[in-house]
């Protein structure tokens, strides 16, 4: 039986090794093309039937150039250094017979020909050295990190991620903008995939999946052999092959994919690739004391330690200099690491001819490890294109492990035995009297256990408190309510769930209580439970006395009748609601019936003053005829040479006046028109924005003397509703205004758009009392306003900011006592209408 062991692990080995080869590669029927001289020609490829193609090959290169897709549109295109292969580290780059530096910036452009560019296309980045901003057909589709031209302008950063995008002709164009003054090397080092948006993403999700079962595999057993190290602190070896393997697991996390990005993306990239090196430096000492501690008898403890050595002072040169600096330590310490594997594959070979139990198994296991560290290290080289293995190779390692802990399990299973069987005659020496004291508890627990089980089942809570307030019994129901366990409640007073009213108020009902001796009526408490919710119960107050009668403590029964209190407020707040509806609905009747009114008489006015107007011109030579003869005379009250100048001016100001009537009628009509909730109309934001401020004109007149307002230029058409959004500019300007402690006050509205965000801006800023800091995250709800006095309900800004977020758009608040406040509403630009337009003042 023991001689097949290694062929049954062989196979164990075997399964996992075709498993990763499933997993970790896509088979295709076809060799994608390559680049070459800068132009990638795909029109015989079908994404469908062959999947999607590595953007690998000659790219243009522009050393020294950071260059836009504009650049290369003009009458004389930049000069080119040459054709660089891609993937691959600049520094090997030959310019004028010498090889590039790694620090430096360049531009990469590739042409790539399509046979049918109609579905929804996709690109998979993985790093670049070590900052870059990336173009599409002359539109910036994702930057990361800052693309500087030196080190002080220039931000690294690793952010793998997949970008989607439709193209409407069969050619793309493709421009890296790629800085490095942070690494030993810079460029393009790794491969760009190109898909069918679905593939690409297909892809990304197999590699999470299978990452995330390796990560899963070695962190359990990272934490399996850290708690054997902790019941058995005298053998070491699990202690060494945790942190082995939470070495490895960090560099999983921080290699390929980068998912640490992800999960912490305020990350510094110094930082992060601290982790990355130390997760390698430190990785092979850890493997290498393991390793000792397994076969002692074969390892020498000077070549163990040496390299330890090695490996901590390799970190401490990563721990404490940046990038730039230990980045060229890694090609040294590779020669360390195989110096160390050839070492590693020597002991298991000593132990294997002395016989060592598990020698044959850990030999296979590390032979398969050591593969996958040489792949990493020649693919971290850039010699190789195939991805960081190592956490598969320890995931089979892992396997070896575990059949070696088996065996040592089976040894230690055998002595147990046999110890337990001295332990059961021990044990029956010993039955007769446990059994004895066991009755004598269980009698004495019984009645306890009966009354605890009454207050532990019931759904009401239940308390006792001493003389102080503190807490020393209460029943799961309570606990429950409050959020907190039963041990982090018995000895809290209980102020400290309690707001301040609340606890004045309990207070006087103990007092009273304590004075008087009688329980007290049921009166409602606020608690606030653990994670800051406000609850209302229902409690009962009685004194608890000892034996002498002397007071000890207060007990009592409480309910929670927050969802009670919830629907009464619930329905006052309904009753609001119906009754701001139907002063709507009312608003609308009003506004028709006024419209129809005020334009009757407007007409007359806007249709006559202009016949008036000509009947003055007309007789306007009579009058100087007589003025030249007879002098100045009075006409209407005033003299002739006054009057002549101000009757123009006056039927001009009326004309104005009656359109300016016009135009307010016909806004407050849109204002209370049925609302379609159309989102699909094509809105100027200007032109709403004018709209609103037409309707509250007056308003604002009387509200401030300093009032302006700045049309951003070309700002794009967005998709949405125009009454919605002018409902939203009304409520806010009135909410300014009516902020505004006096005239001299001044209230700005601005619209701009923010082209790098794709978002239209609009903010209104008044320099009026402010808002309190408690309220301000409070403004949105629905009726909370601070304008109670004046009849305000607090529906404006809640209906606000529903229209803003029915549009896909965000609204913040930002104020101080004092100074005013600054609303800012944020709406997206839809894409397809993207149509440069606005009203420009």
């Amino acid at each position: 039986m023991r001689s097949d062991l290694p062929n049954y692990f062989l196979v164990l080995i075997i399964f996992p090794l075709l498993l990763f080869a499933a997993c970790r590669y896509d088979f295709q029927e076809r060799i994608p093309p390559k680049a070459v001289n800068g132009v990638l020609d795909l029109t015989d490829w079908d994404f469908k039937r062959d999947g999607p193609v590595n953007l690998s090959g000659q790219y243009e290169f522009y050393w020294k150039q950071h260059l836009k897709p504009m650049d290369f549109s003009k009458a004389t295109p930049p000069k080119k250094t040459g054709f660089i292969k891609v993937p691959g580290y600049w520094n090997s780059y030959k310019l004028e017979g010498k090889n590039l530096p790694g620090n430096g910036y360049a531009t990469y452009r590739l042409k790539i020909l399509l046979d049918d560019p109609k579905e929804t296309f996709a690109l998979k980045f993985l790093s670049m050295g070590t900052a870059f901003n990336a173009y599409l057909n002359e539109q910036k589709i994702c930057s990361v990190g800052t693309a500087g031209k030196d080190r002080e302008t220039t931000t690294p950063r690793y952010f793998p991620q997949v970008i989607d995008f439709k193209v409407e002709t069969n050619r793309i164009e493709i421009i890296f903008q790629v800085s490095n003054f942070h690494h030993r090397r810079g460029g393009a080092r790794e491969v760009v995939l190109l898909g069918h948006e679905k593939e690409i993403r297909e892809i990304k999700d197999k590699r999470l999946k299978f990452d995330l079962f390796l990560l899963g595999s070695i962190f359990i057993m990272a934490l399996y052999h850290l708690g054997l190290f902790t019941f058995r602190k005298k053998d070491r070896s699990p202690l060494y092959f945790s942190i082995f393997c939470f070495l490895v697991a960090l560099r999983l996390v921080t290699t390929g994919e980068r998912y640490f990005i992800h999960l912490f993306p305020n990350t510094a990239w110094e930082l992060m690739i601290k982790l990355e090196y130390l997760s390698f430096y430190l990785a092979v000492p850890a493997f290498i004391l393991f390793m000792q501690s397994l076969f002692y008898l074969e390892t020498s403890k000077r070549v163990s330690h040496f390299i330890a050595v090695l490996g901590c002072a390799f970190s401490c040169a990563v721990v404490f200099t940046p990038a730039r600096v230990f980045s060229h330590t890694l090609q040294a310490y590779q020669i360390i690491t195989l110096i160390a594997i050839i070492y590693g594959l020597y002991v298991p070979i000593v132990a294997l001819i002395r016989k060592r139990d598990g020698a044959f198994v850990f030999l296979l296991g590390f032979m398969i490890l050591a593969f996958t560290a040489i792949n990493d290290m020649m693919y971290a080289e850039n010699v190789i294109q195939t991805g960081y293995f190592a956490p598969f190779g320890l995931f089979i390692f892992i396997f070896s492990q575990a059949f070696i802990i088996s065996l040592r399990f089976s040894k230690a299973f055998t002595t147990s035995e046999m110890q337990f069987k001295e332990l059961k005659e021990t044990y029956q020496a010993y039955r007769g009297e446990i059994i004895d004291r066991v009755q004598a508890e269980e009698a004495l627990n019984e009645s306890e256990k009966k009354y605890r089980n009454i207050l532990n089942s019931m759904e009401d809570g239940y308390y006792e408190v001493d003389l102080s307030g503190n807490i020393t019994f209460i029943n799961p129901a309570f606990c429950k309510h409050l959020g907190y366990s039963k041990e982090e409640l018995v000895g809290m007073n209980n102020r400290q769930f309690m707001t301040e009213d609340t606890a004045q108020k309990v207070f006087k009902t103990f007092n009273e209580v304590y004075r008087t001796g009688e329980p007290a009526l049921a009166f409602d408490w606020e608690n606030v439970t653990k994670d800051g919710k406000r609850k209302i119960v229902e409690c009962s107050v009685a004194l608890i006395c000892d034996s002498r009668g002397q007071p000890t403590g207060f007990r009592g029964v409480g309910r929670d009748i927050t969802e009670r209190k919830q629907a009464e407020e619930r329905e006052r707040l309904h009753q609001e609601q119906l009754f701001q509806a139907s002063k709507m609905v009312a608003l609308g009747t009003l506004v028709s019936g006024l419209a129809h009114e005020v334009n009757n008489p407007n007409n007359f006015i806007r249709l006559n003053t202009p016949t008036l107007l000509e009947a003055w011109e007309s007789i306007m030579p009579i009058l100087e005829e007589y003025y030249e003869k007879n002098g100045d005379f009075i006409i209407g009250g005033m003299n002739y040479t006054e009057m002549r100048e101000k009757i123009p001016i006056l039927f001009s100001g009326i004309l104005d006046g009656s359109k300016r009537i016009m135009q307010i009628v016909e806004d407050l009509k849109k204002f209370v028109r049925k609302d379609t909730s159309d989102l699909t109309q094509s809105v100027d934001i200007n032109a709403v924005l004018k709209s609103a401020i037409s309707l509250i004109s007056n308003m604002i007149k009387k509200s401030t003397s300093h009032f302006s307002v700045e049309y951003g230029r070309d700002l794009p058409v967005l998709s949405g509703n125009f009454q919605r959004l002018e409902q939203v500019f009304i409520n806010l300007i009135q909410n300014a205004c009516q902020a505004l402690p006096d005239s001299k006050r001044g209230l700005f509205v601005s619209t701009s758009w923010d082209e790098a965000m794709n978002n239209i801006v609009v903010e209104v800023k008044d320099e009026g009392v402010g808002i309190p800091s408690e309220s301000l995250a409070q403004i949105t709800d629905p009726f909370f306003t601070t304008k109670h006095d004046s009849g305000g309900v607090g529906l404006g800004l809640s209906i606000s900011s529903r229209i803003v977020e029915e549009h896909g758009g965000r609204m913040t608040f930002v104020s101080e006592i004092g100074q005013g406040t600054t609303a800012e509403i944020i709406l997206p630009v839809n894409q397809k209408n993207n149509t440069l337009k606005g009203i420009i003042e």
